[in-house]
């Protein structure tokens, strides 16, 4: 399969909030609400994390290339291998809660949904797994492969040498043409 430089987009539901805290397997976000409110308005939002994926552009805007939403009550169970992610893993009955399991990891399908249909437009492979505040203090981690560079250790991608932007490196090019 081909590999293209993209950018990955992950988000939780509750990103914005002060913090959130699982209850009843259901985030409970704490915010702020306008500046004449005294206390934190409280809601309790059901725990989604939302994956999108983008070209990588260098003169014009990234483009949207597909997204998926994932319901952590209710995942769906990943495929163990890229050539088994297809749509059908969304249409299974196999579905668990993060909450419960602690841990997972697998390739999970990407999506577009113009045209009022789904079409797989990729595949993510991702790790998910549920800290308690104590762990999370315990294991920092590092945003992308910045330091620490550990819970996951990233290593660097292995893209083959025409995976490169010719306009951006004409001399690469030319090495790899001669």
């Amino acid at each position: 399969e081909a590999i293209f430089p993209v950018n990955l987009k992950g988000q939780s539901s509750g990103i914005n909030a002060e913090y959130g805290i699982i209850q009843e397997n259901k985030m409970v976000q704490k915010k702020k609400g306008k500046f004449w409110h005294i206390e934190k308005a409280v809601k309790k939002v059901d725990p989604t994390f939302y994956i999108e994926v983008y070209d990588k552009d260098i003169l014009s805007r990234d483009d949207l290339l597909g997204s998926t939403e994932l319901d952590l009550t209710r995942l769906p169970a990943p495929s163990k291998t890229a050539e088994e992610c297809t749509l059908e893993v969304y249409e299974r009955d196999n579905h668990f809660s993060l909450f419960d399991r602690k841990k997972i990891s697998g390739f999970w399908p990407v999506y577009s949904d113009v045209l009022g249909t789904r079409e797989l437009t990729g595949k993510v492979e991702m790790e998910l797994e549920i800290l308690t505040e104590e762990e999370a203090v315990g294991r920092p981690a590092g945003v992308a492969r910045n330091e620490p560079n550990t819970n996951p250790t990233l290593e660097p991608p292995n893209r083959p040498d025409t995976s490169f932007n010719w306009f951006t490196n004409p001399w690469k090019v030319f090495k790899v043409l001669v």
